[in-house]
């Protein structure tokens, strides 16, 4: 039956309690027991639905176990725009875009400058130009990365990346123009922080190194101690490779020469659990007391984990080889091959997602069953949640328009700076006067034809009420298009989902606490419980700190937005 837990004695803390508590450095809450380590785990993709399907289908034992002894939220919405970048942001900072800075991995700055590596060769950046520039925090940033403006051809790897410098943007700070690292675009500090200004040691591993840098917080790049740097969109995959752990790890479709035209390692499931699983037994190194790249002992993190992109991928790909339509009726191709993540009618998963379900529950039970091995199962706190959902779940839903909504504002004689879209659209106009021009074409083509599936544009006084103004804060969208469920902004025919838009879909995902000494059976009968009250992802990072005994008002997001520990929480 589901019901509400009563809060804690720690959860029940109000903000104004602990400013009274908040001392210099970080301090130990009142009646909480520390935790030594915490586990963040996130399933890009996972659906709270999925939950429900995968315990049903038998597919997800470790889930069901982790359910079964901690506490599930049904009611949780991840950070909006849904995106990769502001995702991970809410999940370690607690901040929402308006006080992180951070509406997606690809943006735009009006006060900023393009990277040197994106200019013609010779030229030189000194900020002395005109401000205002799209704002790339991905792949691009990677030290092997091409150059756009020079044509460069990348020989990205799967381990072992760094960030180039020249791929940074340049901002004028004091009269020089200095280069901007991702942590310091994010604007607000982070639970790692937090952690390692307590002497905590601390670890990530993302899908890119400038994830694994932005989530360190704002003025502090080396806060996580141990970043794991694995390139999901590496140019070149080798047949197999030797990982950290010393095991071999194959690619069932691999490049190894870099090939421009691919294929890539999310062109097939079985090449991205490969990818993650990489990062699995990086986390096993970390749960022994090595350090990621298991080659000395550092002692296990205090916080640790990381992003799984399995499902996403199982969620949104069209098969490039089982995909008889993708591939032009290749040698090879099932005829009966479905794309994407759920059957017609029954919303069931396909083979394709049920097999990257099962990937990613077997190496959570890898990580338990380590942890438990090491004896440090009942010291470990396990979050298991989600960055972003994927959209749409019912594939009768989908509607895939090319960039219909740019055209719309483009035909209006609306010149646009930058546009970002997946299944939502933001838009950064050139002349800011022309926002009304802009969302009255978008109405307009919404009562007529809707060419741009439009379902609502946010723009005015209703994005300055959600977000900051965009007269005031360069970096907010002038404004933001959200399409009818379903509606994606793409022609491509490698993906029937897609994520970043404010629809149930991409926003309603999973979210289980686990305090590991549960799964022990060293801690009462407890568990199973479900909390419905509204939360937020952003609540993770207070609570991870309120985990270790640290203080969550040490957060920015908590001072200034006044971001919560999850109810129910009983580290």
């Amino acid at each position: 039956m589901r019901h509400r837990l009563p809060r804690s004695a720690l959860v029940g803390l109000s903000v104004m309690s602990l400013t009274a508590t908040a001392v210099a450095g970080a301090t130990a809450i009142a009646n909480a027991e520390p935790a030594h380590h915490v586990l963040l785990i996130s399933v890009d993709g996972l659906h709270a639905s999925d939950v429900t399907k995968c315990m049903a289908a038998n597919l997800c034992p470790t889930i069901a176990s982790l359910m079964a002894n901690g506490t599930s939220y049904s009611n949780v919405s991840t950070s909006t725009p849904s995106d990769s970048s502001p995702g991970v942001v809410a999940l370690t900072t607690g901040a929402t875009p308006k006080l992180s800075g951070v509406y997606y991995d690809d943006s735009y700055d009006r006060t900023m400058f393009t990277p040197p590596a994106q200019l013609p060769t010779g030229t030189v950046q000194d900020c002395s130009g005109p401000p205002g520039a799209e704002m790339q925090y991905f792949e691009n940033l990677d030290i092997n990365a091409p150059s756009t403006a020079n044509g460069g051809i990348g020989s990205r790897t799967i381990l072992n990346e760094s960030i180039d410098p020249a791929q940074l943007p340049r901002a004028l700070v004091g009269g020089k123009c200095v280069p901007v690292a991702p942590n310091d675009y994010l604007r607000s500090n982070s639970m790692f922080s937090v952690a390692h200004q307590a002497g905590l040691r601390t670890a990530w591993a993302d899908k890119h190194p400038s994830a694994n840098v932005m989530v360190s917080g704002h003025g502090t790049a080396n806060a996580v101690d141990d970043k794991f740097m694995t390139e999901i969109n590496a140019d070149i995959i080798p047949p197999s490779l030797v990982d950290t752990r010393g095991n071999t790890v194959t690619f069932p479709l691999p490049n190894p020469t870099g090939d421009n035209n691919g294929p890539f390692i999310t062109d097939k499931v079985g090449d991205t659990s490969a990818y993650d699983e990489i990062k699995v037994d990086a986390i096993l190194n970390q749960i022994d007391g090595l350090n990621s790249a298991g080659t000395k002992q550092v002692g296990t993190p205090a916080i640790f984990g990381m992003n799984f992109q399995s499902v996403s991928v199982g969620q949104k790909l069209v098969d490039p080889q089982l995909s008889c339509v993708r591939s032009n009726n290749a040698p090879g191709c099932d005829p009966n091959y479905f794309p994407g993540g759920y059957e017609p009618t029954t919303l069931q998963f396909t083979p394709q997602l049920s097999g990257a379900v099962s990937f990613v529950d077997g190496a959570l039970g890898k990580m338990v069953a380590e942890l438990k091995a090491r004896n440090k199962l009942s010291s470990t706190d396990i979050i298991v949640t989600a960055k972003h959902g994927q959209s749409p779940i019912d594939p009768s839903k989908l509607a895939k328009v090319g960039h219909a909504e740019a055209n719309v504002v483009t035909n209006a004689g609306v010149a646009i700076a930058q546009t970002t879209d997946d299944d939502i659209s933001l838009m950064w106009l050139k002349n800011q006067s022309q926002v009304t021009t802009a969302v009255n074409a978008l109405l307009a083509d919404k009562a007529g034809a809707n060419t741009a599936k439009v379902q609502y544009v946010l723009s005015g006084k209703a994005l300055a009420d959600r977000f900051n103004s965009p007269l005031v804060d360069p970096r907010t969208p002038d404004l933001i298009v959200q399409p009818v469920p379903g509606t994606i902004y793409t022609g491509s025919g490698a993906k029937v989902a897609e994520h970043g838009g404010f629809a149930t879909d991409d926003t309603h995902v999973a979210l289980i606490v686990v305090n590991g000494a549960r799964l022990t059976g060293g801690h009462g009968n407890g568990g199973g419980n479900v909390v419905d009250e509204r939360v937020d992802t952003a609540q993770v990072a207070p609570t991870v700190l309120a985990a270790l005994g640290l203080n969550p008002y040490k957060l920015d997001a908590v001072r200034i937005e006044h971001t919560q520990v999850l109810p129910g929480f009983e580290g």
